[in-house]
């Protein structure tokens, strides 16, 4: 019997070889796209399985509360907190910390070296805590002594190529010291999808013990693993109290402490705060693309579906001779299933090569191709299959039930009709079709505007022609050196300005002061973020002056005097710029110094348009020598900016042998903070693009349909003297009412959706009135250029011989 159902599908599809080119089109695609975006959608998700799968391990994160608001939250903690709550809350089990300030270090095995972005210290059960695949040393030990390191597999072949690395020695340096570390361990090179990045990790003992309980630089990462069945909120409200015991230091005694523990699974897609390391995830996005998947494969069925009813009425005789000769109601459904299985496993297995061929075409920042490992979840596997075999019944059992509900006699003597509401249903699902299409045409144009909007804001601090070189590491006569190498450059040819600073645009400030007006009572301290700058700095990066002056070199008590932006003029509490010259500021750790504000910047964007703008002084008082210079900026005015650096390299290596000369153009740096943007943008326009295109297969089968069933019609008007425009009026109207309707439901569904997006950016568009506009002329374009080709195809033909035919 089975044999016989597959038979007389396998014949109907071959009979309707249109209609079945358009389903196993649509569903392959639907299935494919749904494929991919699931596959993207799993992989964001996945973030920190390989560190630990089923550990409940939180980090936690610092929240600052003044005047009874939350005024700071942050992702780093200081090293003081762990241990503190391991020893006064029993929910507690076990923590692990990473620092990451100063991690960037230059690596030094005999002649190769190397500047390596993350080399961290670690506690030293960092392997136990966490499931790191280990490769090499026993991973309950290796970072039990101090001088000892462990690489990855990546960074053991760079520097030690087939060599067995362990109990190599490595030279290790920053600019305030140099480090050599015996290596004592191996892991396997992390994956895309681990929130934290680094290459190498030095024994935490390596420090001096009282930097593992201090409680006032907040430069680590801090996690600890709760107990089971612990609500993590009773750790949280406990804290503050705790706090209290251990921040003795005057200048934060009226600021609250808290924290925030954040489960490590979630850490990728939350909302970045400062201190980030890793770049962040969108939740918001991948949600939208999660819904974007479902709806795709929606309009897949809906065509199916659409196509199949359409040609219920051929069919019609079929059921009912069958249903006259003995066969059952259930023999009937599983025919029609049948061939939607049969027509479903044609799409899978063209679905397939197309997931394995986009995920190798698509840009590789969307680690799709990484992504591909997400199909050994049975989970992924699973749920993917449940999705198709609901296709399956849904689009098998609808066509059935409408044949169904006609008698045999009716069918036989050619008196079945689709009746009304049967007829609604249809014009209902190519609606719904086209309001996905439009939302998705409104979620495309408002993605792109939004993204062009960041891309084309000036920062308010120039970017262009700027080379960055990263400071060099710990040398003798560092700051005389560095003085003759800013000297040295700014003598080139093609030079216009050397100078240097803590951070530049495109990277946070980072180090943050608790300060406070110099009269002001410690209640009124506020955190800001201190740049540490040269006098060179402002006109270098072209900084706007709305009151005051800039550093000047021939003024001597300008080395500690400050120049702050207008957001920190509002934090200190001044009623407008003018108040804030000449007035006193009492920095942390001198409390007894006045610093002087000479001068106010107008705000700019240091990060991307996803940050508010944020207090922010300038300053270079040498009593913060603890504050490093961590960049150097070249603004160069020549075409052959190569050429230059060659130059810049040989003084470089006059100078600083020890350090390797590590360098990047500013402007392409800042544009990759809106990297991220780009992708979601390139993804929204690809599968919104397909979206419309499967709902169009869908139309044009139906508008096919539609001028067969009126070919006779067609033909007596046009005998009567109809032209072909109102011919083509007469089959495209219809359906354009079915995308007007479409249009009106979708516009207000598509402003709340863009506004959800939105919400994350702290600067961002003004939905306008025309993107509806433009979305609803797209669609009626799209929907009357597919219709119009059939509607025009019925119109050309020859009266004579449709008329004949009937």
């Amino acid at each position: 019997m089975l044999t016989n159902y597959v038979k007389i599908a396998w014949r109907t599809i071959r009979q309707q070889r249109l209609y079945s080119l358009l389903n196993i089109t649509g569903l392959a695609l639907g299935l494919a796209t749904c494929g991919l975006l699931i596959q993207y959608v799993r992989f964001e998700q996945s973030y920190d399985h390989i560190a630990a799968d089923d550990k409940p391990i939180y980090r936690v994160e610092s929240l600052f509360y003044g005047a009874g608001h939350k005024s700071e939250h942050w992702a780093t903690s200081t090293n003081g907190f762990a241990p503190a709550m391991k020893a006064n809350f029993p929910e507690v089990e076990s923590f692990a910390r990473i620092v990451w300030r100063s991690s960037e270090r230059v690596v030094r095995y005999e002649n190769q070296k190397f500047r390596e972005p993350h080399v961290c210290l670690a506690d030293s059960n960092f392997f136990t805590f966490f499931d790191y695949p280990v490769l090499l040393g026993d991973r309950r030990t290796f970072l039990n002594e101090p001088n000892s390191v462990v690489l990855s597999q990546s960074a053991a072949q760079k520097y030690f190529g087939v060599q067995n690395p362990l109990g190599k020695t490595l030279e290790i340096s920053t600019r305030a010291q140099k480090l050599t570390c015996q290596v004592t361990g191996v892991f396997a090179d992390l994956p895309v999808n681990s929130t934290m990045q680094f290459t190498m990790l030095i024994s935490g003992k390596t420090a001096p013990p009282r930097a593992w309980h201090f409680w006032y630089q907040h430069s680590s990462y801090t996690f600890v693993q709760l107990k089971p069945h612990t609500d993590p909120s009773r750790v949280e409200a406990k804290f503050p109290a705790l706090a209290e015991h251990y921040k003795t230091e005057p200048t934060m005694r009226d600021v609250t402490w808290g924290i925030q523990l954040v489960p490590l699974h979630d850490l990728h897609l939350n909302p970045a705060t400062p201190n980030e390391i890793e770049v962040k995830g969108n939740r918001t996005a991948v949600n939208f693309l999660s819904v974007i998947a479902l709806v795709i494969l929606l309009i897949s069925w809906v065509n199916y579906s659409n196509l199949t009813t359409a040609q219920v009425m051929y069919r019609a005789k079929e059921a009912g001779v069958r249903r006259m000769i003995g066969s059952s109601r259930r023999m009937l459904l599983y025919q029609f299933v049948i061939e939607s299985l049969l027509l479903h496993t044609i799409a899978l297995v063209l679905a397939l090569p197309i997931v394995l061929i986009a995920a190798q075409l698509l840009p590789d920042s969307l680690h799709l191709h990484a992504a591909q490992g997400v199909w050994t979840d049975p989970v992924v596997i699973g749920g993917f299959l449940i999705l198709w075999l609901i296709g399956i019944v849904l689009t098998g059992l609808y066509p059935a039930f409408i044949l169904l509900r006609a008698s045999p006699a009716s069918v036989l003597k050619g008196q079945f009709r689709f009746s009304g509401t049967e007829r609604s249903l249809r014009q209902s699902l190519v609606v719904v079709q086209f309001v996905i299409s439009v939302i998705l045409m409104i979620s495309t144009l408002v993605v792109y505007r939004q993204t062009a909007y960041m891309m084309a804001q000036r920062p308010g601090v120039l970017t262009d022609q700027i080379v960055v070189i990263k400071s060099p590491v710990n040398t003798p006569d560092y700051a005389s050196k560095i003085e003759l190498l800013k000297k040295r450059i700014n003598a080139l040819a093609g030079v216009a300005a050397v100078t240097g600073s803590g951070s530049v645009p495109g990277k946070e400030v980072g180090q943050f002061l608790a300060n406070r007006r110099f009269e002001a009572r410690e209640a009124d301290t506020r955190l800001v973020e201190m740049l540490k700058v040269d006098f060179e700095f402002m006109p270098t990066y072209g900084l706007r002056l709305l009151a005051g002056r800039g550093f000047d070199k021939n003024r001597p008590a300008d080395s500690t005097a400050l120049v702050i932006n207008e957001s920190a003029v509002k934090q200190f509490g001044f009623t407008s710029i003018d108040q804030a010259l000449g007035q006193k500021i009492a920095l942390e750790t001198t409390p007894k110094q006045a610093s002087e504000i000479i001068g106010v910047v107008q705000d700019y964007h240091q990060q991307s348009l996803h940050q508010p703008f944020t207090p922010i002084m300038l300053f270079m008082d040498p009593a913060f020598s603890w504050i490093p210079t961590d960049y150097y900026s070249i603004k160069f005015r020549t075409d052959n900016p190569q050429q230059l650096l060659g130059q810049v390299e040989t003084i470089w290596g006059s100078l600083f042998p020890e350090s390797s000369l590590d360098y990047f153009f500013l402007d392409e740096f800042y544009g990759k903070q809106y990297q991220s943007d780009k992708q979601y943008g390139l993804l929204f326009t690809l599968f919104s693009g397909l979206a419309i295109f499967i709902a169009c297969l869908g139309l044009f089968g139906l508008a096919t349909f539609s001028a067969q069933q009126r070919t006779k019609e067609i033909g007596v008007r046009k005998v009567l003297g109809a032209s072909i425009a109102s011919i083509v009026a007469l089959l495209s109207k219809d359906f354009l009412k079915l995308v007007v309707i479409a249009i009106v439901l979708a516009s207000p569904l598509g402003w709340w959706a863009m506004n959800q997006w939105l919400a994350d950016f702290a600067y961002k568009i003004e939905i306008s009135w025309w993107v509806f506009a433009l979305a609803g002329l797209l669609a009626v374009g799209i929907a009357l250029l597919t219709v119009s080709f059939q509607s025009i195809r019925a119109a050309l033909m020859n009266p004579v011989k449709s008329l004949r035919s009937e």
